[in-house]
């Protein structure tokens, strides 16, 4: 009767014991995944930042080119058509230099767009306030469109770290805005919160499921807005109006 006590509780001891270390041996596994999806999304998101910063550095060298180097050439090349249409008063000449002007002025104010695209040269010297206000001002003037701010100008309330991504981000959303929603004004306020500062961007254009498109992001523009946000640890929401769009950043201090 005592051996068959003692098989009994070699038994229970042996399968307690395997059954902790079975436990043991799960645990291990789900903290080692646990442990691996940490690090790779450290490692994307470093991945990320990195090409993000490589990019603002690519952009911001092609934009001095476009402005130091062809643009002075460009001019350059405008002041000779000009003395030499000066010098050559005859009547065969002065249609064909009409159209060499006409097309360097082209040219150099392409030029000059590009570069701005590129690199906004206020973002750098004022912050992103003023760089806002200039892109808007440009926007209205260019489209025909009411683009406007609701913000206090001295408020530097982005800090220069994020304030690229969410210029960038803005000229996103804008630009699908001229393209895709027949929109005749949009206004953009920022403003602090507990948590950080909230930026919104509004217009009365065609209702649009942003957040769905945005969470399946296949198009270019979506995949670098979502990319943008991530980088600097930002939350976009969008709010249901009865006409148009309501986008609103959330960020962290």
């Amino acid at each position: 009767m005592d051996g068959t006590n003692e098989v009994k509780s070699i038994f229970f001891i042996g399968t307690f014991l395997m059954l902790f270390l079975a436990l043991c041996l799960l645990f291990m596994v789900l903290f080692y995944q646990r442990h691996l999806t940490k690090i790779k999304k450290k490692e994307t998101e470093l991945l990320l930042k990195t090409a993000l910063k490589s990019e603002k550095k690519e952009r911001k060298r092609i934009a001095k080119d476009l402005h130091d180097a062809i643009q002075s050439d460009l001019n350059a090349i405008r002041n000779y058509v000009f003395l030499f249409s000066k010098k050559n008063r005859t009547t065969e000449t002065p249609e064909l230099l009409e159209a060499i002007k006409s097309s360097l002025e082209k040219a150099i104010e392409n030029t000059r767009l590009i570069s701005y695209q590129l690199m906004p040269p206020l973002l750098e010297t004022s912050g992103f306030n003023l760089a806002l206000r200039d892109y808007f001002e440009q926007l209205s003037a260019s489209t025909g469109k009411d683009f406007k701010i609701d913000l206090n100008l001295e408020d530097n309330l982005v800090s220069d770290k994020i304030s690229y991504e969410l210029f960038r981000v803005v000229q996103e959303l804008t630009s699908n805005m001229l393209k895709h929603g027949s929109i005749t004004y949009c206004v953009a306020r920022l403003s602090c919160t507990p948590t950080g500062v909230c930026f919104e961007l509004i217009d009365d254009g065609i209702p649009f499921d942003f957040i769905t498109a945005y969470r399946h992001a296949k198009g270019t523009g979506l995949k670098n807005i979502k990319s943008r946000l991530q980088s600097v640890a930002a939350q976009l929401e969008q709010k249901n109006i009865e006409k148009g769009n309501y986008y609103i950043i959330s960020l962290s201090d």
